[in-house]
């Protein structure tokens, strides 16, 4: 075989390798010069931004495709891969391709270009479309998180449960233990006055909505930064963060008060529902939730004792 028979059928592999790509490629693959204008795309690329012939592209860029943030941001990697002359390369690009949110998502790997001499001319990439897979991720994301918060909330009320709770009870006291501004929290735990007699006269299907309605006065009289639960039957707890205790026992007296003024309609009438509370601040000196709980129940069964329909500190 000649040298000049071999160069030939080198020359003819090429084109025919290069026109492969350029045709049948699956991702899109582009070169850009050093102002990142498009000096070769296979058809692919075109027919990504919306072109049929990928010589058509030839002396144009991102900038007359895409939005301006989306080709600026492009641009600024496309100037870094040429000044270092390092691959960037795995770069996950978010799309916004209508008015509708609607987004298209690639996975992108950017190259320096170099011409015969060794010296950068310019950039090339390849890109594939990840928005199939992507969307995929994102939905099972949210649906982790959906479980997530599913398992922390109690299905009766909509409040958290009793196992957020000691989750909550123990991350604050961990948090506050090591507070140097003196800065504490609140527990108020409350159960129904007479829950059973209720249950008794108007069945528990009418029970039920007493927690519902209660668990909505507790967050229409609570502030924005407390935290509500339900930890059993007719038991009900509320967190209430830098809060001391006189400000703690304003806060407990209005909302005892608040649910007693607001009657429940239960089978068409109109009945009264009280609260009992006992309300508990958390010393730093002692981080033990056990015992801010504790005597947080004791005081919530001296509100019992004491008549009912109270807070007792």
């Amino acid at each position: 075989m000649s040298d000049k028979f071999f160069w030939e059928q080198m020359q003819i592999n090429d084109m025919l390798v290069i026109d492969t790509i350029r045709k049948y490629g699956r991702d899109t693959i582009y070169f850009k010069d050093k102002d990142s204008k498009f000096i070769w795309n296979n058809y692919m690329h075109a027919n990504q931004l919306g072109v049929i012939k990928p010589d058509d592209l030839v002396g144009k860029s991102d900038f007359d495709f895409f939005p301006k943030e989306f080709a600026e941001k492009a641009r600024q990697v496309e100037l870094e891969v040429m000044r270092t002359g390092k691959p960037v390369l795995n770069i996950e690009e978010e799309l916004p391709i209508n008015d509708d949110d609607d987004v298209k998502y690639y996975i992108a790997s950017k190259y320096p270009l170099y011409d015969r001499n060794n010296e950068i001319v310019g950039t090339w990439g390849i890109s594939r479309d990840i928005t199939e897979i992507k969307k995929l991720e994102l939905e099972l994301e949210r649906s982790y998180h959906k479980m997530e918060l599913l398992a922390r909330v109690d299905d009766l009320s909509g409040l958290y449960n009793r196992r957020y709770f000691y989750e909550t009870l123990e991350k604050y006291a961990s948090l506050y233990e090591r507070r140097a501004d003196g800065s504490t929290f609140a527990l108020l735990v409350a159960d129904v006055d007479d829950m059973t007699n209720v249950n008794d006269m108007y069945g528990q299907q009418n029970g039920d909505i007493v927690l519902r309605s209660l668990a909505e006065l507790f967050m229409s009289n609570v502030r924005t930064e407390d935290t509500c639960f339900r930890t059993g039957g007719d038991e009900f707890a509320i967190v209430l963060l830098d809060t001391d205790k006189i400000s703690a026992i304003g806060i407990a007296k209005k909302l005892v008060e608040q649910i007693a003024n607001e009657p429940i309609i239960l089978d068409g009438k109109r009945e009264k529902v009280t609260i009992s509370a006992g309300l508990a601040v958390f010393d730093s000196s002692n981080p033990d939730i056990s015992d801010l709980l504790s005597k947080a129940e004791r005081k919530l069964n001296k509100s019992k004792r004491e008549g009912k329909n109270k807070v007792s500190f």
